[in-house]
């Protein structure tokens, strides 16, 4: 954040925000909307976070906490797709003149890619780490297995 802070202070948009919107913001939005896809596999207390981290990363961006305990519990599926997520997004951005696609995370998601020069480079990059992060928490939930008891408790299966 202080660097990110320092590139803007002329009030210009940052390439580091383009890196923050799309490994941090837009990892963790898709990370909750697999689990809101697949919430019926989730205990209620997950499914109410997943919504929120949704609408927050999207909508003003910086919750990415959200994603912290579905990370930790599912270490290698959650976690290599949202680093492959990050380092494929990532080098979108910095594939060719990287100063066209200057952008923040502290903006509704859309807005982050209108306010970049080269906005389908901006989208594209967006749309690979929500995409990316997304099916890597579906096949998360899906590998782990798990089913929702009565008192929203997690039982897994055997």
């Amino acid at each position: 954040l202080p660097l990110i802070l320092i590139e803007m202070e002329r009030g210009e948009a940052s390439i580091l925000g383009a890196i923050d919107e799309c490994t941090l913001c837009l990892v963790s939005a898709g990370i909750c909307a697999g689990n809101v896809v697949t919430s019926m596999m989730l205990a209620d207390g997950d499914v109410a976070i997943s919504k929120r981290g949704v609408k927050i990363n999207l909508l003003c961006g910086d919750f990415i906490e959200a994603a912290y305990p579905f990370m930790e519990r599912s270490p290698v599926i959650v976690n290599g797709f949202a680093y492959l997520a990050c380092g494929i997004s990532t080098e979108i951005l910095f594939y060719n003149r990287p100063e066209e696609v200057l952008s923040s995370a502290y903006l509704p998601f859309g807005l982050s890619i209108v306010l970049s020069e080269d906005m389908g480079r901006m989208a594209l990059a967006c749309g690979t780490a929500f995409a990316t992060s997304f099916v890597g928490a579906v096949l998360g939930n899906i590998v782990r297995g798990v089913e929702v008891e009565d008192r929203g408790r997690i039982k897994k299966n055997k």
